[in-house]
């Protein structure tokens, strides 16, 4: 019945359909028609079930399945709809928290539906915004392939350090799906000299990072696993393949298509603040309640 009592609330709810008397109330429990031709199929205590109801229930019913005599179903469907609302009229349900807080919800939904949605539901609509991130992220279209890693980086004289790194990945050469804080296991306890460097690097193509590095970790055969040691500029690095990108050829339209969902998350406050440009209103905060906004909310 869950889904049937939806696809009413669908049907059903709206706007009454003559202007209502000036009112605090939430919500109008009385029906409004959902065309122009829609049709009174039969009354309430003198409020209307309209046919566009009894088709959309028609149509949950569908989903359900076989049910016997669906068009009376629907019906009775609608029927019963009216009369909990009008129950729940009568109880003042209208005025309650949960109700208002619904409501603000609902129509605040279908400004974003209507406003928002559907004016951007493809990369074009974006336009000349779109456009112009596409010039300067041409590189993404011929992606190499991006590791991401760590590194324990022993620092001193070759002749101090290069042993305490070879033996560190001798305890970890073996070992597979590995991660940073199994670096940190291997070294615990060991003497503070020579010093001991534990770090993440992002992700990054080969090219980006110094050959010495790069040769290593590009060299592991899986994520999880460690290689080494080498010779950096820094120091004695035994490093750990951590995750990373493959290499991605993509034309212009796939690129846009992915960035999308993104580019369009980022359009959203530009398009409130040209609602609130639009209604002439400049939203005030108190900066003083907004500093104890842990203190005062329930």
């Amino acid at each position: 019945m869950r889904v049937v009592v939806l696809a009413l609330i669908a049907a059903c709810g709206g706007a009454p359909e003559v202007a209502p008397a000036t009112s605090s109330r939430a919500a109008d429990p009385i029906a409004t028609k959902a065309s122009p031709t829609d049709e009174i199929v039969a009354q309430i205590n003198g409020r209307p079930v309209w046919a566009s109801c009894v088709t959309a229930q028609g149509a949950a019913l569908a989903k359900l399945g076989s049910v016997p005599d669906a068009k009376k179903q629907a019906i009775d469907d609608c029927i019963a709809f009216e009369l909990l609302a009008q129950e729940a009229d009568k109880r003042g349900f209208a005025d309650d928290a949960e109700v208002v807080d619904a409501t603000r919800t609902a129509i605040v939904n279908r400004v974003v539906e209507i406003g928002f949605e559907q004016t951007y539901t493809k990369p074009a609509d974006i336009g000349a915004r779109l456009e112009k991130w596409k010039r300067d992220n041409a590189w993404r279209m011929h992606r190499p392939e991006l590791r991401a890693s760590a590194y324990i980086r022993v620092v001193g004289p070759d002749e101090q350090a290069r042993p305490v790194a070879q033996a560190i990945h001798d305890k970890l050469a073996d070992e597979t799906g590995l991660f940073k804080v199994n670096l940190d296991e291997a070294v615990a306890g060991m003497p503070a000299s020579p010093a001991i460097e534990i770090a993440d690097v992002p992700d990054k193509a080969k090219d980006q990072l110094v050959p010495e590095y790069s040769n290593v970790l590009f060299a592991i055969p899986e994520v999880g696993r460690v290689g080494g040691p080498v010779k950096t500029p820094w120091g004695w690095d035994v490093i750990l393949w951590t995750g990373g990108l493959p290499a991605k050829e993509m034309t212009a339209d796939e690129m846009a298509a992915s960035a999308f969902p993104e580019m369009r998350r980022s359009l959203f406050p530009i398009w409130v603040a040209q609602i609130a440009r639009d209604l002439g209103i400049k939203p005030e905060i108190d900066p003083a309640q907004l500093a104890r906004l842990d203190e005062v909310t329930p």
